[in-house]
């Protein structure tokens, strides 16, 4: 999911987002540390996905405290 895409969600949308997203990392990590999977890349890339989301959200925070 693009940086775009992510700020154009409500802060609601965001945060439903974020935890199918931590799920997710958590099942990831599951397989790798089991080696069922064998695409270890993957495990970074949700974090990025989860620390942009977290980002988006802060943002939106501080702009709607001004």
């Amino acid at each position: 999911m693009k940086i775009q895409e992510l700020r154009q969600m409500t802060p609601k949308k965001l945060r439903e987002e974020l935890i199918k997203t931590r799920r997710e990392l958590g099942s990831v990590k599951f397989r790798a540390k089991t080696g069922q999977n064998q695409n270890t890349a993957q495990i970074s890339k949700l974090r990025k996905k989860i620390a942009r989301i977290l980002t988006i959200l802060k943002e939106m925070e501080l702009t709607a405290k001004k």
